[in-house]
């Protein structure tokens, strides 16, 4: 099994020279296998790329399976530009979970972006080659459920802390795991002030949860947007992240190590931060920090166009 990155940026594409070496795309895995269905994480615009790829080296009609890990429109806006939904004869079946405070389906929202009003093909027009599975259907008593989701492949799922509905997959085919978290923030308390009903325990538990889901993963690909002083922004409460929906590096260091995690890649990079930022923070930051405080795991900075052979 191999992991190839083709949308690493959070929130929003950034392209330029700024932001060329990591890649403005947003978030999109491939996983790669030597057999069965082609699979595939989240649609951000780094799908696109991926599609036009399959169109130059594969042959249609295409078996995918793609999981998103939520709606939010960094995950799903690159959907519409994938070119093998329009091939005939391929089956694409799209697998997530809907904002149900919404009180919208799965299929409801990425439908919805394909309206005409927001853009020139109709959603209708792809439904001999897309299918939509809710998980809140799939599963009616809790999603965080085990499936094989094709022959010899495992999938895993984690709720993770997100102001929407998101799904963390755990993978297992090959003897290999690899976990993506989607957006995913530490649980802990928001705000300054209490709440009823807020506990450390429970926070506590939250977390222990997550560190039992990544434990002994091979890799793991996990939202690091922020710094801790960037999340926290203690100076400036105002400024601060919390409760955004997103982690940090020196939390993440630590569920590696908790967790026992074999690699580590961050990713969902902060859209205002530049290649040379991230390589600053990365060399003299928390290359040494991942070094110092969980030695057995590999870390690095995820960049489009990276291939991790498994």
């Amino acid at each position: 099994m191999k992991i190839r990155f083709w949308g690493v940026r959070g929130s929003l594409p950034t392209p330029g020279p700024d932001t060329a070496r990591y890649g403005g795309n947003t978030t999109c895995i491939q996983v790669i296998r030597d057999s069965g269905p082609l699979i595939i994480i989240d649609a951000g615009t780094g799908i696109r790329v991926l599609g036009d790829q399959l169109m130059k080296t594969a042959r249609p009609p295409f078996d995918i399976k793609l999981l998103v890990t939520h709606t939010h429109w960094d995950h799903i806006h690159g959907f519409p530009f994938f070119t093998p939904i329009y091939t005939p004869g391929s089956k694409v079946e799209v697998m997530g979970i809907g904002p149900l405070r919404e009180g919208k389906s799965f299929e409801q929202v990425m439908r919805d972006q394909m309206t005409y009003s927001y853009f020139p093909v109709e959603n209708t027009m792809l439904d001999n080659v897309v299918s939509y599975q809710d998980f809140n259907r799939k599963f009616s008593d809790g999603v965080e459920k085990s499936f094989e989701l094709c022959e010899g492949v495992k999938v895993t799922l984690k709720l993770t802390n997100h102001p929407v509905y998101c799904i963390a997959y755990r993978i297992e085919a090959d003897g290999k795991s690899f976990i993506f978290t989607g957006d995913h923030e530490p649980w802990a308390k928001t705000t300054t002030e209490d709440r009823p009903g807020d506990t450390r325990e429970l926070f506590r538990i939250m977390n222990h949860r997550m560190v039992e889901f990544c434990r002994g993963a091979d890799l793991i690909a996990i939202d690091t947007t922020y710094t801790q002083a960037e999340y926290e922004s203690a100076d400036k409460p105002h400024l601060s992240k919390r409760g955004w929906g997103h982690s940090y590096f020196e939390f993440n260091i630590g569920l590696a190590k908790q967790a026992g995690v074999k690699r580590m890649a961050f990713t969902h990079h902060d859209p205002t931060r530049t290649d040379d930022a991230l390589d600053r923070l990365m060399s003299e930051s928390y290359l040494p920090q991942g070094k110092k405080e969980a030695p057995d795991t590999e870390f690095f900075a995820a960049r489009e166009g990276m291939e991790i052979d498994l």
